[in-house]
C-alpha cells in the first residue's frame, strides 16, 4: 500500500496517473462519470462529477464524498481545461503551487500575449471581440485570425483574408463557438511546436519541432504533424527559441513545470510567440520526446508538483542518430466499415508507436473541424527529418485510402 503523498487529480489522464503512481503517490482523481471506471481500474480513487473543470461541481462531488480539499497534500490537473480549477482549488486549500492569476496567463489567449508584449517578446497584435455580431469586418485589418479566446486545436479558428470571406468566417464563428474572441494579426511564417520542461524559471528541455504544415492548414485538409529536429543541426533555431521561452515564462509568472508552446519563425528569421500552455503536449508528444531527448515529460511533471528536484542535469542533447515525429491518423468522415489494422500500421516504414481513437462501427470525425480529431496517432522515425516527413505524408495517403465507410442510409 503506498503511504506517498495525497494527490488530488483534476480530471483524467492515464498517463500522468501512471506517472504520479511511479513517484509513490497515493491519487483521487475527479472524474466525468464515462471515465470513473478507467480511473478505478488505474489505482485511483474516483470522485465523479458532471464536469471535472467546474469549480462548484469539485467541490459538491467531494462533499457528496466526504472528502475535503484539505485531505490532499497536491492538488493539481495536467489536462487544459481543468488547469485553471485546480489552481484555484490549490489556493483555496492553501496549497497552490502558482498562482491562479498566473496559471490563467498560461491559458488564456489574450492575457499571454499582453503580458509577452509589454516584456518585449514579440508576437501577434490581437484584441478582444466580445460581440461577433457588432464587429464591421470593414475595420478589419486583412489578413487577420479569429480564434476563440479558451479555445484549442485550432477549433472555431479562421483565417480572414479579405472582405469578401470574412463576413462568412464571421458568420460560421459566431454560430459555431460562445466566445468572446481574439481577432489577432497574421503571421506569415513557419509554425514549431516547443515543449519541455522549466524548474526554478530555467528550461532543463527543449525539444522544437517543425509542423509539416501550419496547424490551421487543418481546415483545407492539412496533415497534422510534426518533428522533433536535432538541435545540432538547427543550433541558431533552438537558441532563438530558448532565448524567446525563457523571456516569456518570466513575464508569465511560470517557473516549474512543462511547457506546450507554438511560435513562428518570419521569412527573415525573427521567432514571434504564439500561444503556450502549462501541460505536456497533446497527442503523443511525450512519446517523441522520450524517443528524441531520452527524458519522460510525464515523469518529470509529477517531480514537479510533488516539489522534488528534477533528474535533469545540462539541457539534453537529441538521443541516439534517428529523429522521430508525431501524427494524426485521418480517414473520410463517416460511419466507419473497415480500417487497416494496428499490426499494418506498425509494419509501414518507419512507423514505431501507434494508436486508434475509432474502431469499425464507429464514426469518423470530420478531421478538417479541429487539429485533435484523427483515427488515430501514430510515431514515425527516419534517419533525418526529410524522411521522416515523406514516411508521414505516405502514412497517411495510405491510411486514408484502407479507410472504408458505410453507405448512406436510404432516404
Amino acid at each position: 500500500m503506498q503511504t506517498g503523498p495525497a494527490v488530488l487529480h483534476i480530471g483524467w489522464m492515464p498517463r500522468a496517473v501512471a506517472a504520479l503512481g511511479r513517484a509513490g503517490a497515493r491519487v483521487t482523481c475527479v472524474v466525468a462519470p464515462a471515465d470513473a471506471e478507467a480511473a478505478r481500474a488505474a489505482g485511483a480513487a474516483a470522485v465523479v462529477v458532471p464536469q471535472p473543470s467546474n469549480v462548484e461541481g469539485v467541490l459538491a462531488g467531494l462533499a457528496r464524498s466526504a472528502r475535503a480539499l484539505e485531505d490532499y497534500d497536491v492538488i493539481c490537473s495536467v489536462l487544459e481545461f481543468c488547469l485553471v480549477p485546480a489552481a484555484v482549488l490549490a489556493e483555496l486549500a492553501g496549497r497552490p503551487r502558482a498562482t491562479a492569476r498566473d496559471t490563467l496567463a498560461m491559458r488564456d489567449k489574450y492575457l499571454q500575449k499582453h503580458l509577452v508584449r509589454e516584456a518585449g517578446v514579440p508576437t501577434a497584435a490581437c484584441t478582444v471581440v466580445a460581440d461577433l455580431g457588432a464587429l464591421d469586418v470593414r475595420d478589419v485589418a486583412f489578413p487577420s485570425v479569429l480564434k476563440p479566446l479558451d479555445g484549442g486545436g485550432a477549433r472555431h479558428t479562421y483565417v480572414l483574408r479579405d472582405g469578401n470571406s470574412a463576413r462568412e468566417y464571421v458568420d460560421r464563428a459566431a454560430t459555431g463557438g460562445k466566445g468572446p474572441w481574439l481577432l489577432e494579426e497574421f503571421i506569415d511564417g513557419i509554425e514549431f511546436q516547443v515543449d519541455g520542461i522549466v524548474r526554478d524559471g530555467k528550461i532543463k528541455v527543449l525539444s522544437v519541432s517543425r509542423y509539416l504544415q501550419n496547424l490551421i492548414e487543418v481546415h483545407e485538409g492539412g496533415l497534422v504533424a510534426h518533428i522533433a529536429l536535432p538541435p545540432a543541426e538547427y543550433p541558431e533555431l533552438y537558441a532563438g527559441i530558448h532565448s524567446l521561452a525563457e523571456d516569456s515564462f518570466a513575464s508569465l509568472g511560470y517557473v516549474d513545470g512543462p511547457f506546450h508552446l507554438e511560435v513562428f519563425q518570419e521569412p527573415g528569421g525573427r521567432i514571434l510567440f504564439g500561444e503556450c500552455a502549462a501541460r505536456v503536449g497533446g497527442g503523443r508528444t511525450d512519446d517523441v520526446v522520450e524517443l528524441a531527448f531520452g527524458v519522460n515529460l510525464r515523469d518529470e511533471w509529477a517531480r514537479a508538483v510533488l516539489d522534488r528536484p528534477t533528474a535533469i542535469g545540462d539541457l539534453p542533447e537529441h538521443h541516439g542518430d534517428a529523429v522521430f515525429g508525431g501524427m494524426n491518423l485521418p480517414g473520410p468522415a463517416g460511419r466507419v466499415r473497415a480500417m487497416p489494422t494496428l499490426d499494418e500500421v506498425l509494419a509501414r516504414p518507419g512507423v514505431v508507436r501507434a494508436t486508434f481513437d475509432i474502431a469499425p462501427g464507429q464514426v469518423m470525425p470530420d478531421v478538417t473541424d479541429a487539429s485533435h480529431l484523427r483515427a488515430g496517432l501514430a510515431v514515425v522515425r527516419g534517419a533525418d527529418d526529410r524522411e521522416v516527413a515523406a514516411r508521414m505524408r505516405d502514412l497517411a495517403a495510405w491510411f486514408a485510402g484502407r479507410v472504408e465507410l458505410e453507405p448512406p442510409a436510404a432516404g
